[in-house]
């Protein structure tokens, strides 16, 4: 998962489109809270959590700043983490983690969203969903949203959009601010 897996857009191959594809069909057969819930139990994975270590509080960049507990950065984090969608036992796991790398994943996370949505939005023709296009345009614009590459610690999060976009739609995926 800390792993960099897509670097250029000729690391973006037919095989990873459909296999994100494949995962996304298949989870879209779930419903909402095993959707939501796919993306975010990722934190609990110790390479999620090792490839969250290595970036700053943007989550784009190597280490060069520590997160600051200051009132403003708590207030911030709280308002962040709203919406996590965990079972129990997940929940207690995820509280154990420290705040940093919890607010890290909240903001790849949101990160991902907000540039899947993008994406997604410009591709969308009339309602028709081309998946394997909007995989594939969604992987090549967030390799440079990343500093050294697209991380498989996102995967989880992709196929997660993915799957609500199929069983949802778009702007239920992708909410109007």
């Amino acid at each position: 998962m800390a792993d960099i897996i897509f670097k250029t857009k000729d690391d973006v191959t037919d095989s990873w489109v459909q296999y994100i594809e494949n995962e996304s069909r298949s989870l879209a057969q779930r419903d909402e809270f095993a959707i939501q819930n796919y993306a975010d139990r990722e934190i609990l994975n110790p390479a999620v959590q090792s490839y969250l270590e290595t970036i700053d509080d943007d989550g784009d960049d190597i280490v060069g700043e520590a997160f600051a507990k200051s009132a403003g950065n708590v207030a911030m984090m709280t308002t962040e983490l709203e919406g996590f969608q965990l079972n129990y036992a997940q929940e207690v796991q995820w509280l154990a983690l420290p705040e940093w790398l919890r607010f890290r994943f909240r903001r790849i996370k949101k990160k991902v969203q907000k540039i899947f949505c993008a994406v997604a939005g410009e591709l969308i023709d009339g309602g028709e969903l081309d998946i394997k296009g909007i995989i594939k345009a969604v992987l090549l614009a967030l390799i440079p949203a990343f500093a050294s590459g697209l991380p498989a610690a996102v995967f989880s999060i992709i196929i997660g959009l993915v799957a609500y976009l199929l069983k949802y739609g778009y702007t239920k995926t992708c909410p109007a601010n």
